[in-house]
Parts: C-alpha cells; sequence; structure tokens
C-alpha cells in the first residue's frame, strides 16, 4: 500500500505531457497482459508445435551407376535426419525428376475432451509461397490457401482443419519448392526461419492468444510415422522405379537439369532434430 501511496505522489507531481505518456504506456500494457493471464488461467485447448525440414529426391550418376535418393533434413542444422537410396544401372532406369522442398510441420493436438470444428490458423512465414501445398496425417482433413488481399497481413497462409476429434493429435506439413528465389532465402540470406499464427480460432473458442511450441525435429518425424497409413510419401516414401526393358532405349539421365543441395551434415547420434 505505502509503495502504491508513493507511486501516486510521483504521478501527480509529473508533467501533464507525462501523464498522458504514463497512461497510455499502462493502457497498452493492460491490453497485452490481459489475453496472457486469459490463457494462463484458461489454457488454449489447442497445443501446436513446429519443426522446419529441407526434403531432397535426386539422383547422383558416377561410371555405370545411377544412385537413386531421398533424403530429409532438419533445416534448422542442416542435419541429415533420414536417407534411403539405392544402386541402380546407368540409364537402364526411370526415376522422378530430381526436386527439393522446404517443409513446415507443425504437431496439432486437441488437448480438450471435446470436438473442435473449423479451426483455422492464420500463419507467416518467408518459407511460405503461393506454390506451397498442404499435406495432412490420415486422421484429420485439412485445407491451405494462400492470401495475398488480406488487409490486416498480406501474404499470409490459411490452414483450415473442419474437424478435430477429443485428445487427436495430427501433423501438418506445409511444403514450398525450392527454387532459385527460395536457395536465396535458406542459403545466401540466411534469412531467420520464423513461423508466427496471427490467429487461432474454431467454432467453440475465439480468437486465442497461441504460443507455438520449437519442437525436436526427429519427434514430429517419428509421430507422423505412427500416424500415417498406406502408402504416402515424405513419411515413409516408397522407391519409384521403373526399368526398362532390353529392347528399350537407355534414359539419358544427363540431360536432366537440376542443382542438387549442399551434402548434409552427420550430425553426433541423438542431436539431428535440435534446433
Amino acid at each position: 500500500m505505502m509503495l502504491l501511496k508513493e507511486w501516486w505522489r510521483w504521478f501527480k507531481r509529473q508533467s501533464r505531457l507525462n501523464k498522458i505518456v504514463i497512461v497510455g504506456f499502462l493502457s497498452s500494457l493492460v491490453l497485452f497482459l490481459i489475453p496472457v493471464v486469459v490463457s494462463r488461467f484458461k489454457p488454449t485447448p489447442i497445443h501446436v508445435g513446429v519443426a522446419f525440414y529441407t526434403y531432397e529426391r535426386a539422383f547422383i550418376l558416377a561410371g555405370d551407376t545411377k544412385t537413386y535418393f531421398y533424403e530429409n533434413r532438419n533445416l534448422m542444422s542442416d542435419c541429415r535426419l533420414r536417407l534411403i537410396e539405392q544402386a541402380l544401372p546407368k540409364g537402364r532406369a526411370k526415376t522422378p525428376d530430381p526436386q527439393s522442398w522446404v517443409v513446415i510441420k507443425f504437431l496439432i493436438e486437441n488437448v480438450s475432451d471435446h470436438r473442435l470444428t473449423n479451426l483455422r490458423l492464420d500463419i507467416k512465414s518467408p518459407l511460405l509461397r503461393p506454390t506451397t501445398t498442404l499435406f495432412t496425417t490420415a486422421n484429420v482433413e485439412a485445407t491451405g490457401t494462400w492470401d495475398t488481399a488480406a488487409a490486416d497481413a498480406p501474404g499470409k497462409y490459411t490452414m483450415t482443419i473442419p474437424v478435430i476429434e477429443p485428445t487427436v493429435s495430427a501433423v501438418v506439413s506445409l511444403k514450398t519448392p525450392i527454387d532459385e528465389t527460395m536457395r536465396k532465402v535458406i542459403y545466401a540470406d540466411h534469412s531467420r526461419m520464423t513461423v508466427q499464427v496471427l490467429h487461432l480460432l474454431a467454432d467453440q473458442f475465439g480468437t486465442f492468444p497461441l504460443k507455438v511450441a520449437r519442437l525436436n525435429a526427429m519427434k514430429i518425424l517419428n509421430r507422423e510415422s505412427v500416424l500415417r497409413i498406406g502408402n504416402e510419401t515424405f513419411a515413409d516414401e516408397k522407391m519409384d522405379v521403373t526399368m526398362l526393358r532390353a529392347d528399350e532405349p537407355a534414359v539419358k539421365d544427363e540431360a536432366v537439369s537440376y542443382q542438387p543441395l549442399s551434402a548434409a551434415h552427420v550430425c553426433p547420434e541423438g542431436t539431428a532434430g535440435d534446433w
């Protein structure tokens, strides 16, 4: 109480301009703290974690051998997470065109005891583009749209999940092809890799303050592998190789124009998924 009285005496001694500035600052502070306090005493029913990856599917030619591979890396450290490769006779095997992507994976958990409907997350990140596509584990459906016209946040990406059941977790991935512009962002400019959830809302609640947790990259991959079924790619991709018959002409693999990613780091066991 004494401290409050001293502060009040100090405040009365301030000039009118200083009083306006102080009141404005305190008002802004209160508006900032209200959602923080609310979220603490009324926790959000959704937990969201994130990790960043690069994914490459390509081949290497050496002598009479064509080594087809796909590799998943931790974007933050460039540590190799998974590498699958297969040696093939050069010119006698058709494989998918080489391509690399940057991938943002979200682990989304409904920690409440009731179904949530029309869950929407508005997201911004330098790793998202109009070419970004979305895929999910089989236990949820989701759609994604790139919005350049939004007045509040031009260039935001909106993810919508129609239904997520109680105590269910799912992995939603946003993958963007690595073109020359994206390659510059990642490797030349060394831009800070961030993701910001601007808004989170659903039919059951209004906009919630949301803190996105940084998760170990291997944790999300392992969780995704458990949730996936069938022949879905990026978690357990199948080697898509077609061997030519003896009477078919050889494939001219050298004609494919593709700039491979630099060699991944082989990090100590148990550390590859760290930030």
